[in-house]
């Protein structure tokens, strides 16, 4: 006997609830004060940090049980992924619980990193109660308050991917909502002074090819012809594999954006921690932003880079041709196994590549004015925002558009969990 998880056939209705308990214990979490940190951040970098809590669901001007956000747990992802360490663990058949604490370690170590750079930037109240000095005891309960608040949002978002709708996704809308009122005082003002500037104009494009085309992207797909030896010939032609025309969708920005800020929070840690290493800190804190030419030029090529990792992420060539192969498929003039594998990846890097180049071009390249007007980054965010919103939008309505399919066919499954024959 197998019991089918209600959380996978659960109603629109029972999933809407779980999100909505998610979405409240979050934000509670973001007014929950963190004890002994006091004052205003300081220091260099401010809009990378601005940038990356948009992407990452954190909120570090405010500090708070949950300011880490989601950035731990997507820097450990992408990480795990970008370095191989998931594909070693599994040729060395590992066990999947033993990868699963890696993985977490990871998210750990990341997080005690970033809880130490956000920690150096307010001012420490002492606590004299403690095996250290009263400053050393403040900052070992800041760190371990904000670790634990980053691990909680992790675990929610889990939940909510389990449970409820939308995964992570829930967690960066509301963060995109935030921002956006916290902005619309100084909208007027930052629009007359980018209409000055003359750089109103190339985010007003850039945000109309966004809409345009990311709807364009979000509709279309190239779908590859699939023949199938088991299928009767009449239904050959029906059969295919469909590709997005934008296979990452907007991971390549939010997670970006995520792997910027970990340099960043390193060098940030190291100078809180390490004597005497706070002026380089500094000093590369100040190269590593999205308004100098380093960072400007680092970030351009990570968006690219990622758009690609993404795309074969998403596709997966090697486990497509595996499964088209087992299961008697193959493309027209095109022999199973390893050919199959090469034509599929050939075609994946060429629509992630023509979507790198619109995501470097129209989200990118206009935070290319922020190094000579700083006050604007809220609006010369706008298309990279605004990307995001569409394309975090577009997979929850697909998300419940499948669940509304699913819930038609409870007389199979049922909105409860049922037990089926083995």
């Amino acid at each position: 006997m197998a019991q089918i998880p209600e959380g996978r056939f659960a109603s629109l209705k029972t999933k809407l609830l779980w999100t909505a308990l998610f979405f409240l214990c979050s934000m509670i979490g973001r007014y929950i004060p963190i004890p002994l940190m006091h004052g205003t951040a300081t220091g260099t970098g401010v809009e990378l940090l601005n940038a990356a809590n948009i992407a990452t669901g954190g909120d570090f001007f405010y500090p708070s049980l949950f300011s880490l956000g989601l950035g731990p747990w997507m820097g450990a992802a992408i990480l795990w992924r970008f370095l191989f360490i998931g594909r070693i663990a599994r040729g060395r058949n590992i066990p999947e619980a033993t990868v699963d604490r890696a993985r977490n370690t990871l998210v750990v170590i990341l997080a005690v990193i970033q809880a130490i750079s956000l920690m150096s930037t307010y001012d420490v109240e002492d606590l004299p109660i403690g095996p250290f000095s009263a400053q050393v005891n403040a900052q070992v309960v800041i760190v371990v308050v904000l670790t634990g608040g980053a691990l909680i949002v992790a675990w929610l978002a889990k939940r909510n991917e389990e449970f409820g709708l939308g995964g992570i996704t829930m967690f960066i809308l509301y963060q995109l909502i935030i921002t956006a009122m916290r902005n619309l005082e100084v909208l007027p003002a930052s629009t007359s002074e980018a209409r000055d500037a003359g750089v109103l104009w190339v985010v007003i494009v850039a945000c109309v090819a966004v809409v345009l085309i990311g709807i364009i992207a979000g509709n279309a797909e190239l779908r590859l012809h699939v023949n199938k030896v088991a299928i009767d010939n009449g239904y050959i032609g029906v059969s295919y594999l469909p590709i997005k025309l934008n296979p990452a969708g907007v991971s390549p920005i939010m997670y970006g954006l995520a792997l910027m800020t970990i340099p960043q929070s390193i060098a940030g840690a190291a100078g809180a921690v390490i004597p005497g290493a706070a002026s380089g800190a500094e000093r590369f804190i100040a190269v590593w932003t999205l308004s100098s030419p380093v960072g400007f030029i680092a970030y351009l090529t990570l968006l690219f880079v990622l758009t690609i990792f993404f795309g074969l992420f998403t596709v997966d060539p090697r486990a497509t041709a595996k499964r088209m192969r087992d299961g008697g498929e193959y493309f027209d003039h095109v022999p199973p196994g390893p050919a199959t594998r090469s034509y599929l990846r050939r075609r994946v890097v060429a629509l992630s590549t023509i979507s790198g180049v619109f995501l470097v071009v129209f989200t990118g390249l206009p935070l290319h004015f922020m190094a000579d007007y700083p006050s604007l980054q809220f609006l010369l965010m706008a298309p990279g925002t605004l990307m995001i919103l569409l394309g975090l939008l577009w997979m929850l309505q697909e998300e419940i558009a499948d669940t509304r399919i699913g819930t038609k066919y409870d007389f199979a499954f049922g909105t409860h969990a049922r037990r089926v024959a083995a």
